[in-house]
């Protein structure tokens, strides 16, 4: 299994706790995006059915982590907001290519990164809410979070690899980690997922 470039600095993580219930409808819609990506990909490629089962079991648990969310913010009188841009996802989509078995394989490699940043991020969090003992419940859901994304970054990477040659998603996958690496160190610090 590959790593990442570039870590999170651990002041987000701060600056997230600190800021929970801002953060809150912004992880909400990360997850919904993520449950409708899944079910895009599903329509898309529906000829591949170990992708199709893949797909709709990631779009279930993303679905669920929305609905988690979703009750966290009622109990704490959170609105869900209207979606906003991801500056993070939108970045490293333009390096994506659009066409054919390209565009299949970026949108693997993609999803598998954008899983892992989700990973590294939610353990960022179940840390530093553990650390300060404001809610212990809190942080292991964050870190329960964290599980189900490393989960679903090597159900991505692994259908890469069963549908392209080894040697064309490794290489890809490396373009795609040098790029991710320049979006992460350029993003703000804010109560947002990316």
């Amino acid at each position: 299994m590959y790593k990442l470039r570039a870590d999170t600095p651990p002041e987000w993580a701060t600056h997230v706790v600190d800021n929970l219930n801002e953060f809150l409808p912004d992880h909400a819609a990360a997850e919904r995006k993520a449950s409708a990506n899944a079910m895009h990909m599903v329509v898309r490629y529906s000829d591949k059915l170990d992708m199709v089962d893949a797909m709709i079991e990631v779009a279930r648990e993303e679905l669920e982590h929305y609905h988690q969310v979703f009750h966290l913010m009622r109990e704490r009188g959170v609105a869900l907001q209207p979606d906003e841009p991801d500056p993070y996802v939108n970045a490293l989509l333009t390096h994506s290519r659009q066409t054919g078995g390209d565009r299949f394989l970026d949108r693997l490699l993609l999803g598998s990164i954008i899983e892992y940043r989700g990973c590294e991020r939610f353990a960022m969090i179940g840390r530093e809410l553990t650390e300060r003992s404001d809610d212990p419940a809190l942080g292991e859901f964050y870190r329960d979070l964290a599980a189900s994304e490393a989960k679903h970054r090597g159900d991505f990477y692994e259908l890469a690899l069963q549908y392209f040659p080894q040697d064309d998603a490794e290489s890809r996958l490396d373009e795609f980690l040098d790029v991710e690496a320049e979006v992460v160190e350029e993003l703000p610090i804010r109560a947002a997922l990316h």
